[in-house]
């Protein structure tokens, strides 16, 4: 594939050239300025500002997304239904979130991060208000359906964001805790919903996440610019429409990038660590979409407030998973540091799937025993600590494998992260039913560690391979 120039140095109708310099131009053409217009240059204050604005949307992608998992048996009573079929309402919203994050990608990289920024989040907040003025069940799905589509931005242009405002050395600190804001998020939002529903009703609890939306909405517009270095400012209210933020002929931009995403979605490193990725994702949301179910049940019987007080195991293990990833990466680091090659930053899985392998079989077996809750908690944090380190380490690999194609990879992975988060809740309540917890979660942490055997060491043997090649060439 060739790559698209800026529109000072190219018509609209000149062939288009490779991506090295259609993407982060001051790479390759402002190399060593000190251009204080480059994200990269700009104050740390700045930085924090915008980032922290990331982190609210980021936060409210997945947050967002499952806020009603703790609401279904509200749902189900006040439209009639059955709690079962009240619990599918977020489904379809959480596969769009694949489809969406890969459709933005051509629209970021022709129009720049900060509009394809702004605008889903601004439809995301009107689509989660209509979900809140929703009086059935088909309705509500609609806008909570576009609510995933439109949502899942913030989960893909975080990626290109950090790698325009920071620098390689940076990027792994800066994706662990952009990556942890949006892995809290599944199991901090249900949290907080259950409390404000068991006080008022679900309908409340949706009026304060359009609040929460509105709040993050004026944030981005605060704080948010357009990261996108072309060399010179543009028109701040043009930055909004995406009118002179990359400078790229639109038309050709939006078809190479597209061409683009099929290429890179079958590249044999993409390939398996989103395999990997996808089991990783797949037991987590597991877990969050079925739990209520057993904690209201003997011998258990919470209430709701106890259920969901119980989402902060959740919360806990993906905190103690940003911690494992930013000391083990740094390790990991400065082990290899004098002959550094990026799939060294995969040896950060072994560690986080040793401790989810360890918390699936805690979890099920304390439930399916009918232990004390303790060991569901302790079980609950350990997955999650595995997930963040390992979706986290993944992450860092693929920025630094394909640094100029980083919305592209982040949009791939992050397909594959919700694409198992979808499909989880369509067969794991029916095969808890069938073969019991104790069989299901053992069964889990089995499909945990061959997936991990065959997709990660696969990639570490090619990266080894290249790197001698590369040693041998500098002799």
């Amino acid at each position: 594939m060739e790559r698209l120039e800026p529109l000072e140095e190219q018509s609209e109708t000149s062939a288009p050239v490779s991506p090295s310099q259609s993407y982060g131009t001051h790479e390759a053409k402002f190399a060593g300025a000190m251009d204080p217009r480059d994200p990269q240059n700009w104050s740390p204050g700045r930085k924090t500002l915008l980032f922290l604005a990331l982190m609210s949307s980021s936060l409210l992608a997945d947050g967002a997304m499952v806020w009603g998992s703790t609401l279904v048996t509200q749902q189900a009573m006040d439209w009639n239904i059955t709690v079962n079929h009240s619990a599918t309402s977020m489904n379809y919203g959480i596969l769009l979130q694949g489809f969406g994050g890969i459709l933005a990608v051509p629209l970021i990289e022709a129009y720049g991060r900060y509009p394809v920024w702004l605008w889903p989040q601004v439809i995301s907040m009107l689509m989660v208000l209509g979900a809140t003025l929703s009086n059935d069940y088909s309705t509500f799905t609609t806008f909570r359906s576009l609510q995933g589509l439109f949502g899942t931005v913030p989960q893909v242009i975080g990626l290109p964001i950090i790698h325009d405002m920071y620098r390689p050395e940076e990027w792994p600190r800066m994706i662990n805790i952009w990556g942890t804001a949006f892995l809290v998020g599944p199991f901090l939002g249900p949290a907080v919903a259950g409390y404000i529903g068991a006080a008022t009703n679900w309908r409340i609890s949706f009026g304060v996440l359009t609040a929460l939306y509105g709040l993050s909405t004026c944030a981005v517009l605060a704080f948010g610019r357009e990261t996108y270095y072309v060399g010179h400012p543009g028109s701040r209210i043009g930055s909004y429409f995406g009118i002179g933020n990359t400078k790229l002929p639109k038309w050709a931009t939006l078809s190479y990038w597209s061409q683009n995403l099929a290429v890179y979605v079958f590249k044999f490193p993409l390939l398996m660590t989103g395999f990997a990725i996808l089991v990783t994702f797949t037991w987590p949301i597991g877990i969050t979409t079925t739990v209520d179910t057993f904690l209201h049940s003997p011998p258990y019987l919470f209430n709701t407030v106890e259920a969901s007080s119980m989402r902060f195991a959740g919360v806990i293990g993906a905190l103690c998973g940003w911690t494992v990833g930013h000391f083990f990466n740094e390790w990991v680091y400065r082990r290899h540091s004098t002959h550094w090659y990026p799939e060294y930053r995969l040896h950060g899985v072994w560690l986080p799937i040793s401790s989810m392998i360890g918390g699936l079989l805690t979890y099920g077996l304390t439930m399916n025993f009918g232990k004390h809750w303790i060991g569901i908690a302790v079980g609950w944090i350990m997955v999650n600590i595995g997930m963040v380190g390992t979706i986290v380490a993944i992450t860092a690999y693929a920025l630094e494998k394909y640094p100029n194609e980083s919305t592209c990879v982040s949009a791939i992975l992050n397909m594959w992260r919700t694409c198992g988060g979808f499909a989880v809740g369509y067969f794991q309540p029916a095969w808890i039913a069938r073969d019991g917890l104790g069989l299901v979660f053992g069964i889990q942490a089995i499909v945990l560690c061959v997936t991990i055997v065959l997709t990660i060491p696969p990639v570490l043997l090619r990266g080894r391979r290249t790197q001698r090649a590369d040693l041998v060439g500098e002799a």
